[in-house]
């Protein structure tokens, strides 16, 4: 029965000139990695809803780099990709 339970792909985020410095892990199950994207993103909103950080320029950075694993996290899913599904 656990052969059932969607899993994550390997996704690839915060790339460089040469490799991904970051990477969503093969074989989480879909659940559990959409509950986490839901929860970075709620951080996300939160950041900007509260304009917390003097340093403008870190807040945008943060704010960038949470959302950028939120995103790979849905793609790793199979969600926002082509053939999403067969995820």
């Amino acid at each position: 029965m656990s052969d059932d339970i969607k899993k994550t792909t390997h996704q690839p985020f915060c790339k460089t000139d040469s490799a991904p410095l970051f990477s969503v892990n093969a074989g989480v199950p879909v659940d559990e990695a959409l509950e986490l994207s839901t929860e970075l993103m709620r951080y996300v909103e939160l950041l900007a809803a509260a304009d917390a950080l003097i340093d403008k320029t870190a807040e945008s950075a943060v704010i960038q780099h949470l959302s950028e694993m939120a995103k790979a996290l849905n793609k790793a899913c199979g969600y926002g990709t082509m053939g999403a599904g067969n995820a």
